[in-house]
């Protein structure tokens, strides 16, 4: 596929970036009217690059992954509104037909999901300085509503540079694996892009496994001989 042929252009690389600040949101932050699961934001992403049935399946793919994982309570968990995004965008960007091309769309989604997770983690560590003086906050109702509204534009802003940074490369890498695009120097900028995001992601779930670290190398094992079944398979 060459790199003018892949339907990722400005405005809608804008439209991605600021849903994906709504979507962010959405988990916790608000409406949380659940747009923000895999299956809706994979669904959509795929839908503004003009494949929803693409985005949906991989959109399918990291709910099942996400299931496990509930939005609540004091536990770490993926962000899956801007990671089911960036995944259904790329794998539409790819055209939604090959293996290789769902299996790079499923791993960058996964990475961003717990890159995402490490956000949420610094966002709320803000909003406890945000609201650290309470005797103030209580003498001044109004700064209390003005520190809410502030963090809730932080989630979006959050959302927004997630997605900003990971679904050009998340796109590219899709695209790279059905066929090489014209501009080696984007193909190698987009690769290593979604190789850091799957080692951060991976020490970022790494910390949230029931098994621990020593799960890994099982992961590991499979993620191999997955990537050889591709190959063969291609």
């Amino acid at each position: 596929m060459p790199l003018a042929e892949i339907p990722l252009h400005t405005a809608g690389w804008l439209i991605l970036v600021v849903l994906g600040g709504i979507l962010a949101m959405d988990a916790v932050s608000w409406p949380q009217v659940m747009v923000s699961r895999p299956l809706v934001s994979g669904t959509l992403g795929g839908w503004l690059l003009g494949d929803p049935a693409s985005g949906f399946l991989v959109g399918a793919v990291l709910e099942l992954m996400s299931l496990r994982h509930p939005p609540f309570g004091a536990a770490r968990y993926p962000d899956s509104g801007p990671a089911g995004l960036v995944a259904g965008a790329a794998y539409a960007a790819a055209g939604g037909a090959s293996l290789g091309a769902l299996v790079a769309a499923i791993l960058a989604g996964w990475a961003v999901g717990w890159i995402g997770a490490v956000t949420v983690q610094l966002r709320r560590r803000g909003n406890e300085r945000l609201m650290s003086n309470a005797a103030e906050l209580a003498a001044r109702p109004a700064l209390l509503e003005r520190r809410h509204r502030l963090a809730l534009r932080l989630d979006a802003v959050r959302g927004a540079l997630l997605t900003a940074g990971f679904v050009a490369p998340a796109v590219l890498a899709a695209a790279w694996s059905v066929g090489q695009p014209a501009s080696g120097r984007a193909t190698a900028w987009g690769a290593a892009m979604l190789v850091t995001a799957m080692a951060a992601s991976a020490g970022a779930g790494g910390r949230t496994s029931s098994t621990g670290l020593r799960g890994w190398p099982l992961l590991l094992v499979g993620a191999v001989a997955g990537a050889i079944a591709v190959g063969m398979a291609g």
